[in-house]
């Protein structure tokens, strides 16, 4: 939670079906209620107009409400040597929305797609408990009249005199659309040491929750409410057709026009790179570029949490196929090192280089590697690896796109459709 920030200049919003070969759709729900589940929300991150009028929660700018501009998933698009702002981020910062990692489905949670809407009525803790307006959530006591980004004013709290936590939705049956960027710790850890720094209370409980970011929430309630009671459902991306809930979901292709659903994105030590360039992808689509040297750098793409069962994406996989190309238009294909491993773990196994490979396939500058999963040498069982990594050589200056990254043959987790918003220069 806490972590990730990232806005949208001039986004364009691209419907595409999917595309990537092997794809299929996941069991959709019928008809327009269904598959709707009882859940929770509160929010991070915010404008310091609103944030302001709780100076007592923490130091400006963020007032001790987080940000959403660092996220668990990566996505964000920039190299760390200049100011991260809503601008590095490639999807539109009311879509984005944290889940608590001990939520049923947190494995593999990046990239899924929900809808949510606001329930009216009490707020519950855990099971039968209801919130009381004293834990700290509802906000109003300290600034009873801020307005929200539309200037609406708090609706008010119908069992405020009882101190319990009541809250009057916009409308009950308005929905808002989110995608997994980030996660909500149960526990907080310091990055350096792992030395236990604190706890999320709403993340820890029995009821599914979820950390929508301020201009998410404000659509469907008052921000002044703090925390809120919720429906939400899986939906498809691309098409929001309401799908079956089902936590053991990764997509089997890791990029087709973005990072498929399941996978985080993690550039590191690069010189530039964009989450999706449209027209680098094959036949014009989208891919996803890096440039990195003479430092060793890359880009992994790893699911969280998915070596366990019912998840395991490369169990039972034959091979890693991929497309790469030189990112400024040489039709020498990069050499570049191709690894798996085991993201949680830590665990790699050896990697391989493109240019010890034969390519299967050619297209424009493009051209097309299937890597047996055996050539990697893995040190651990197969359905233990969680990550695909590309990287560069020590003193190696490199700049590719990559585009249709799939496991082949995988038994382990079902798959999902391709889908698509795509954006951005190179």
């Amino acid at each position: 939670m806490r972590l990730m920030h990232w806005a949208v200049a001039a986004l364009l919003l691209v419907a595409l079906a999917g595309r990537a070969a092997g794809q299929a759709n996941p069991p959709e729900v019928p008809g327009e209620n269904g598959g709707w589940r009882s859940g929770r929300a509160t929010f991070y991150g915010g404008p310091e107009r609103f944030l302001q009028s709780f100076a007592d929660r923490g130091p400006p700018p963020e007032y001790g409400f987080g940000t959403a501009v660092f996220g668990s998933c990566g996505y964000t698009q920039q190299n760390f040597t200049e100011g991260v702002t809503y601008d590095n981020v490639p999807y539109p910062k009311e879509m984005l929305m944290a889940v608590a990692n001990v939520d049923v489905d947190y494995p593999g949670s990046c990239g899924r797609c929900y809808e949510v809407r606001c329930h009216s009525g009490y707020v519950y803790a855990n099971g039968t408990q209801i919130y009381n307006i004293t834990q700290g959530y509802s906000l109003p006591a300290h600034a009873p009249n801020a307005t929200d980004d539309f200037g609406r004013t708090w609706l008010g709290n119908p069992t405020e005199a009882e101190q319990l936590q009541s809250v009057q939705c916009w409308n009950d049956n308005a929905s808002i659309y989110v995608i997994v960027t980030d996660s909500c710790p149960c526990v907080q850890t310091d990055i350096n040491t792992g030395a236990i720094t604190g706890v999320n209370p709403p993340c820890c409980g029995d009821i599914y929750h979820m950390d929508l970011t301020y201009w998410g929430f404000e659509q469907l309630a008052h921000p002044l409410n703090g925390i809120i009671s919720t429906q939400f459902r899986p939906v498809d991306c691309t098409t929001k057709q309401p799908l079956q809930f089902n936590p053991g979901f990764v997509n089997q292709t890791i990029y087709g026009e973005r990072v498929e659903t399941g996978w985080g994105w993690f550039p590191y030590k690069h010189n530039t790179v964009t989450f999706w360039s449209q027209g680098y992808g094959v036949g014009g689509s989208n891919a996803t570029c890096i440039s990195i040297g003479p430092t060793a750098g890359g880009l992994t793409l790893a699911c969280r949490e998915c070596s366990q069962s019912g998840y395991q994406p490369f169990k039972g996989a034959s091979a890693l196929e991929f497309w790469i190309r030189d990112q400024n238009g040489s039709s020498t294909i990069p050499d570049v090192q191709v690894g798996l491993g085991n993201y949680d773990n830590k665990h790699y196994c050896a990697s391989v280089k493109t240019g010890s490979l034969s390519s299967v396939e050619r297209q424009g500058l493009y051209a097309k590697f299937s890597v047996p999963i055996s050539s990697f040498s893995c040190p651990f069982p197969q359905e233990q690896i969680s990550q695909v990594s590309f990287q560069n050589s020590e003193g190696q200056l490199v700049s590719f796109c990559l585009d249709n990254i799939q496991i082949v043959g995988a038994s382990g987790s079902g798959r999902v459709q391709s889908s698509s918003i795509g954006r951005h220069r190179i």
